[in-house]
């Protein structure tokens, strides 16, 4: 038991998701919420979809459903196949940024949009998100 309890303790760890460089919200009387925001980007089912929109068109889509869009220098997010399809050999997708629209009403997934490095080149991929919270705080709580 200590002896699994040790080589647990030595296995690596996933990188944190790290708080954004930039945000762009469109999220109404509220604000976004990177918590949240992370959680949506580790729900993916870890395949691209066959949509490969442009930034234009992601924004436009992010603004008027409700939604935000973060921004990193390149954020490494543990998506082991996805990882071998782009190119990376240590089973981290690098990514600059992620748009998530706000989900459907009783939905139980929705498409979320990676800037992500394929081969030394980055450009948008699509993919399906199980997390399907609010990534908008609804105005501020109050304690």
């Amino acid at each position: 038991m200590a002896s699994a309890i040790a080589s647990g303790a030595c296995a690596p760890k996933a990188p944190r998701i790290a708080d954004p460089a930039r945000t762009v919200a469109w999220c109404g009387g509220g604000e976004a919420r990177p918590t949240g925001v992370a959680s949506v980007m580790t729900s993916t089912d870890d395949k691209i979809l066959p949509d490969y929109p442009r930034y234009e068109a992601i924004a436009r889509e992010v603004k008027s459903a409700t939604g935000v869009i973060e921004f990193w220098r390149e954020q490494p997010l543990a998506l082991p196949h996805t990882a071998q399809a782009l190119g990376e050999t240590d089973g981290y997708v690098r990514v600059r940024a992620v748009a998530v629209p706000l989900g459907l009403p009783g939905a139980t997934s929705r498409r979320i949009y990676l800037d992500v490095r394929d081969h030394g080149f980055y450009h948008w991929v699509t993919m399906l998100a199980y997390d399907v919270q609010n990534v908008c705080v609804e105005g501020r709580r109050e304690a």
